[in-house]
């Protein structure tokens, strides 16, 4: 007979009234009425029928007015204490909290072994665990009704049904109407083995009426009579048949993995888990190798990976100090380590297996608030994935240079990391120095490499810097790249960025000297040339660091970087959407009587709109994707589709300008058909026109190509060319080709002459003399 576990907390908007949820309840109905005092319990209730709670059987109960219910001795503090699995306590705790019945509130109990009662326990059980056809032959039920919290505003309403036939035990928690409180609460069960918390914060505890693990709003449903003090799930239920263990099949295997995906609270012996992993480990090759189709090969990665993941969760058992269990089989090593409250550490070791380390900042994650000191992470070696089809799904030259590792922060509440993670991975394959080495991570259907950063390699040993816990490998790329494993690409692109900064100086200072002249500078043109000259300097100061290796430890730093970046180059975009948009606006004033012409902005506005807008999407990018920032290479990570950020507010610039360029060239033209006596002026604005379209032409359009240099060198090569060098561009089309500033050049020399050939004669004749 199998049972089905507690699955999954769903959330609901909707309520059930104590009418649909409840049982009978009340005085009216027979209930027994604990006594109206503070801090105390019912006396010992014996029980009618015996019942089971995770291997102990009970003859009697106690009804505690603080919310929880316990068998041997009545539990009368107000204070709750935090599930810990200490082989001393069985606790049942719908709200164990601060509750005062003395002025309202009524708690009552009663038992039932015949009646309607009966019958809709029976259809409750078998519609949470269809399969187990179940008729209940007793039910005991505690009702807490509208009781007061002490000393403060607001009650509770909550009942707890115990259902029984011999062996069989189950038990439902029903949750009415929760007022908030700022009394410590807590909210489950907690055995001599294990523990469940469905709350232990006052700050959602008026959310128990809307949550469920069976689909009923305010319902919780457990199967809690098992004979093995661990678990919920009985190790009968994942047993593998001796026909399996004689002949194994992929059929058996399915069967066991089906098994394994359905346990979720159990806690398990290591023997249990060895047994189970030792079966799963030896048919994993079948497994894998057997498929042919790739979606197949994926779907039975996944399924292992799994499986392995909630096995090793079942090890964790909410211990006061640190404890740690170490498995090693053939194909598999393993090791879980966890951490209480008491634990008076500053570190964990390093986990370990024969070839692979991990180092965690396991006590900094277990002091979340959330995590009220315990935490627990299980790190796992795997020798027996080296299919190389798993490697084939991203770069088609590649071979797996260390075991796959695998690591999860199992049953701990709030998992995201204080700090990186790192992994020193030991080579299993020859070490190619002309090779490129990656640390690379399985997600889902591929292996990708945002989050994860080689920081250290030499020919035994490579060390990979995660800013997350997943299935890793170190790769190498077995055949160098059509540009010398990019070591030249990016040697080349660091001259060329260095070019580009050199000639955006020169236009800035050109525009300086000629500040005073509307036809050579603008404000648009000078936060443009600003914007491109910091983001470049950035990108160039990033590449450095990147290339020595300074900066991948430095997760922070990098994604504050991708941010800067991310501000600097939409504000180049931005800027140049407002020089066509003045553009547009002066070309308009051509067609109307000066009284009637159009002024435009303020610099200062524009200065602040100009910035504003980047700022604002940067912000609502960061906002919604946070973990988007910082890449390998200090910019947008892939996988998140933060991208489409910048792609998305460019792409809608380069459709705007060239919409815009289109009605400065129509305008222009009409212009110049019948307005013969602006010609000069009109001629003079036609050509801004086109030295500003070619701006737009040579900074704009060569980001399309970002879309596709991920499938071709050649054109990635180009890109970084255009790229780099619009500093170079604008300088020649807005300094070498203006008449205006090479007269001003020109001016500028023949002044300089003037005042340096006196000088000249000078000392001409003291030589002579």
């Amino acid at each position: 007979m199998r049972n089905i576990p507690v699955i999954f907390l769903f959330s609901f908007t909707a309520v059930s009234s104590l009418s649909d949820l409840f049982y009978p309840h009340g005085t009216e109905k027979g209930d027994k009425v604990n006594p109206v005092a503070d801090d105390v319990s019912s006396p010992a209730i014996k029980l009618e029928s015996p019942f089971s709670f995770f291997g102990h059987t009970y003859s009697q109960i106690y009804v505690n007015n603080n919310g929880d219910l316990t068998f041997k001795l009545e539990l009368t503090a107000y204070v709750p204490k935090p599930f810990v699995a200490d082989g001393t306590t069985n606790i049942i705790a719908p709200l164990w909290t601060d509750l005062d019945n003395r002025k309202e509130g009524v708690i009552s109990h009663n038992q039932y072994s015949e009646g309607s009662v009966l019958l809709r326990a029976t259809q409750d059980i078998n519609q949470y665990f269809p399969k187990v056809n179940f008729t209940a032959s007793w039910v005991f039920v505690a009702t807490w009704d509208g009781v007061p919290y002490y000393s403060q505003p607001g009650k509770a309403s909550f009942q707890v049904v115990l259902i029984s036939r011999g062996t069989l035990s189950f038990m439902l928690i029903n949750y009415g109407p929760i007022d908030p409180t700022t009394h410590k609460v807590q909210a489950g069960y907690v055995t001599f083995k294990h523990s469940f918390e469905i709350t232990s914060t006052n700050s959602n505890v008026s959310e128990l009426s809307s949550t469920s693990n069976v689909n009923v709003p305010g319902r919780w449903a457990f199967w809690i009579n098992q004979g093995s003090s661990y678990t919920t799930t009985s190790d009968l239920n994942i047993k593998v048949s001796e026909a399996c263990k004689a002949n194994a099949s992929q059929e058996c295997t399915k069967t066991l993995l089906s098994k394994i995906d359905n346990i979720t609270t159990e806690v398990l012996s290591k023997e249990v888990v060895e047994d189970k992993l030792k079966f799963l480990t030896t048919q994993q090759n079948s497994l894998l190798v057997g498929k042919t189709n790739q979606d197949e090969l994926i779907s039975s990665f996944n399924n292992v990976l799994r499986a392995t993941d909630k096995l090793m969760s079942t090890l964790v058992k909410k211990v006061e100090t640190i404890s740690s269990v170490s498995i090693s089989l053939e194909t598999l090593e393993a090791r879980v380590t966890e951490v209480g409250p008491s634990c008076s550490m500053m570190e964990i070791p390093q986990l370990d297996t024969s070839e692979n380390k991990m180092d965690i900042d396991l006590i900094g994650i277990s002091k979340s608030e959330m995590n009220q000191g315990h935490a627990a992470v299980a790190f796992m070696s795997y020798t027996n994935m080296s299919n190389s089809s798993l490697f084939s799904t991203t770069i088609s030259t590649m071979k797996l240079l260390s075991t796959v590792v695998s690591a999860t922060l199992p049953r701990t509440r709030n998992t995201s990391l204080t700090k990186p993670v790192n992994f020193t991975l030991k080579h299993t394959a020859e070490f190619n120095l002309s090779g490129t080495p990656s640390c690379v991570y399985w997600k889902e259907t591929d292996w990708v490499t945002d989050g994860c950063t080689l920081i250290e390699t030499n020919s035994t040993h490579s060390v990979c810097s995660c800013d997350h816990l997943s299935t890793f490998a170190l790769i190498m790329q077995t055949k160098p790249s059509e540009f010398q494993n990019d070591h030249r690409l990016d040697e080349f692109s660091m001259v060329a960025e260095t070019l580009g900064l050199v000639f955006l100086v020169l236009t800035l200072l050109t525009f300086a000297l000629c500040r005073k002249n509307p036809r050579v500078i603008n404000t648009a043109r000078i936060q443009l040339c600003i914007s491109l000259l910091f983001a470049h300097f950035l990108f160039l100061l990033t590449q450095i660091l990147l290339k020595s290796k300074s900066l991948q430890p430095l997760k922070l730093a990098c994604v504050v970087m991708a941010g800067v970046l991310h501000f600097l180059f939409l504000s180049a975009f931005v800027w140049m959407f407002i020089e066509a948009l003045m553009l547009f606006i002066a070309v308009k004033n051509l067609s109307r009587p000066k009284s009637k012409q159009r002024n435009f902005l303020n610099w200062k506005l524009l200065t602040v709109v100009g910035y504003m807008i980047a700022l604002f999407v940067v912000g609502v990018s960061a906002a919604v994707v946070p973990e988007g920032y910082g890449s390998e290479q200090c910019w947008l990570k892939q996988d998140k589709d933060l991208k489409w950020s910048f792609l998305g507010p460019v792409s809608f610039i380069l459709a705007s300008n060239t919409i815009l360029f289109s009605l400065i060239a129509f305008s222009l033209g009409y212009s110049l058909a019948h307005l013969n006596s602006q010609v000069s002026q009109i001629k003079q604005t036609r050509t801004v026109f086109f030295k500003t379209m070619a701006q737009f032409v040579i900074l704009g359009c060569p980001w399309i190509l970002g879309f596709f240099t991920a499938d071709s060198k050649a054109l990635e090569i180009i890109f970084v060319i255009l790229i780099s060098q619009q500093g170079t561009f604008i300088f020649i089309v807005h300094c070498v080709l203006s008449n205006e500033v090479k007269q001003k050049y020109r001016n500028l020399l023949g002044g300089l002459q003037v005042n340096f050939s006196p000088t000249i004669i000078t000392e001409t004749s003291t030589t002579q003399g």
